[in-house]
């Protein structure tokens, strides 16, 4: 059996190793489009990696994802905070608890991490694409043929873990397929205000705050 993972992110790696690990006559590859794997983990939580968030009750756990609970709930009955934290440890990266219940690596340095996930690609042999930016997906019999610009492939399994995209657009490769696309929102994205005053608070960080957007009635506390 061969199986492709687009997108070499922490999801991507995740989702081949989980796929090597249960299957493990099938060969795996992961195809990244830009020249970097894990660039994301390796910023996140400051440069720390916050893995995960130290809630152990799965009802609690959901009402922390407003536009995901439903679709969440089935996923952590089988993969939950708990099952997180083990593998990781399992594998040699002790994580802590820190005061607000983010969870880090107790090193304090996201490079754990991505020294793990790539430990862990090569113990199991899964082949890394880099630079390999898929132009087209399409179902061919039992197949699905991935377009490399001049070259194709296929795999009898295609997992896509490639992130978000701002537009609708930006997923119109998958809804030839006949996925039905959700209209992105935005989420974790940063402001550009290089000229206000606001971009002293940077870095500052707050228990319990309340925030609100003047002229409208936009209030978030936490």
């Amino acid at each position: 059996m061969k199986v492709a993972v687009i997108g070499g992110g922490a999801a991507g790696f995740f989702a081949a190793i989980s796929v090597k690990e249960h299957h493990p006559d099938a060969e795996v590859e992961i195809f990244e489009k830009t020249s970097k794997l894990l660039a994301k983990v390796k910023i996140s939580g400051g440069g720390r990696c916050n893995v995960t968030h130290a809630c152990f009750n799965n009802p609690a756990l959901l009402k922390h994802y407003p536009r995901g609970a439903k679709q969440l709930k089935k996923t952590f009955n089988q993969f939950t905070t708990s099952d997180t934290v083990e593998w990781f440890q399992s594998r040699g990266v002790e994580l802590k608890t820190e005061a607000d219940n983010r969870m880090f690596p107790v090193s304090n340095s996201s490079q754990s991490i991505i020294d793990l996930l790539l430990h862990e690609t090569r113990r199991l042999e899964i082949k890394l694409r880099m630079g390999s930016a898929i132009t087209h997906i399409r179902k061919i019999g039992d197949y699905i043929q991935l377009s490399f610009g001049n070259s194709e492939q296929l795999f009898n399994k295609v997992i896509i873990a490639s992130g978000g995209s701002p537009k609708v657009e930006g997923f119109n490769w998958l809804s030839v397929l006949g996925h039905e696309i959700t209209e992105p929102v935005p989420s974790l994205f940063t402001f550009n205000m290089p000229k206000e005053t606001v971009k002293k608070l940077m870095g500052v960080t707050i228990p319990l705050a309340t925030v609100k957007v003047v002229g409208t009635k936009l209030e978030q506390s936490g």
